[in-house]
């Protein structure tokens, strides 16, 4: 009974739900976008998927360590802001936290060479241990400043999608006869990819945002300089809302272009699914000004995400 209490503990210290999106995400963007645009040339997906597994299980990894970093570097903050919450120290030692994040991370680092050697070109495995210097600069430092740690995690949310992209393109590239067949589809799967990174960059922002709206009290008690510390609420509002409106305009785009390219079902569904809910979230953070109405919006801003992600389905029976 003590194993699986600390088999639960640390299943919620790492954020399981969260990091299962995130390998759903890649196995769905890998299989929807690029396995369906190869099969119009007439050619094979490239990385194998043990392979895609394995880069899936580094992400995981990275992501997942990232998390008990952060919350060993939050202690004093999360005891003001969601002690109720807290894993690391009532339930799982700080030592053993920092310990169990470490071989997660070492274990992220060779299986990412691994697979870099595989690409062949093993200074793709250099990115890993870059993103997990970035996710303890975060944690240690960025996070404590106005905006920085809010664009550390939006851009480690991009990187997620297009790592995907950039093993696969290596591992293609080894083949130069089938390479040479994708050549004219590559342009097209780059912009889907780029389109579902701006995407995540953008949703991830404003989540941050409204975290730190949500946390403000702890944040300035401990000392933590975020940008709602240091512009207050109605500045984190407006900052939300003004990102809010540079994301429906971007989906809104990325909706019409996909309905004018014979891609009907996508383009409605993004509509519906992701542009009216972000409208909704705007006039929602216009009125926000209380914890709860932080901590609900910032919930919402997670199940656009999913809905975005939920959006490939449409988008595969468009391709097909």
């Amino acid at each position: 009974m003590k194993f699986l209490n600390l088999l639960h503990s640390f299943f919620k210290l790492i954020r399981w739900p969260n990091l299962l999106i995130i390998a759903i995400i890649q196995i769905a963007l890998y299989f929807v976008i690029i396995g369906k645009i190869y099969a119009l040339a007439g050619i094979n997906l490239a990385m194998q998927t043990q392979y895609l597994i394995l880069l899936v299980i580094i992400t995981v990894l990275i992501a997942g360590a990232g998390y008990i970093v952060n919350d060993y570097f939050d202690i004093r903050t999360d005891r003001i802001n969601k002690p109720e919450a807290m894993i690391l120290g009532p339930k799982i030692k700080r030592k053993t936290g920092f310990k169990i994040q470490l071989v997660m991370n070492l274990g992220a680092i060779s299986a990412g060479f691994l697979i870099s050697f595989i690409a062949g070109s093993w200074r793709l495995g250099l990115i890993f241990p870059m993103l997990i210097m970035l996710l303890w600069l975060y944690s240690v430092k960025y996070k404590r400043m106005e905006i920085w740690g809010n664009l550390a995690i939006a851009f480690l949310s991009a990187m997620v999608i297009l790592v995907v992209w950039l093993f696969e393109f290596f591992i293609l590239r080894k083949n130069p006869d089938e390479f040479v067949m994708v050549v004219p589809y590559l342009g097209i799967i780059t912009r889907f990819f780029s389109i579902f990174a701006l995407f995540a960059f953008l949703l991830t922002f404003i989540r941050e945002v409204l975290k730190d709206a949500e946390d403000m009290r702890g944040d300035a008690i401990t000392g933590m300089r975020t940008f709602a510390v240091t512009r207050g609420i109605d500045a984190s509002v407006k900052l939300a809302m003004i990102l809010s409106g540079l994301s429906s305009l971007v989906i809104l785009i990325v909706s019409i272009s996909f309905i004018l390219k014979g891609m009907s079902i996508a383009g409605v569904y993004y509509i519906i699914a992701v542009l009216f809910p972000l409208v909704w979230v705007i006039f929602k953070t216009y009125r926000a000004r209380e914890k709860a109405d932080f901590h609900f919006l910032s919930n919402a801003i997670k199940i656009i995400m999913i809905a975005g992600i939920i959006g490939l389905q449409p988008i595969a029976m468009s391709l097909s």
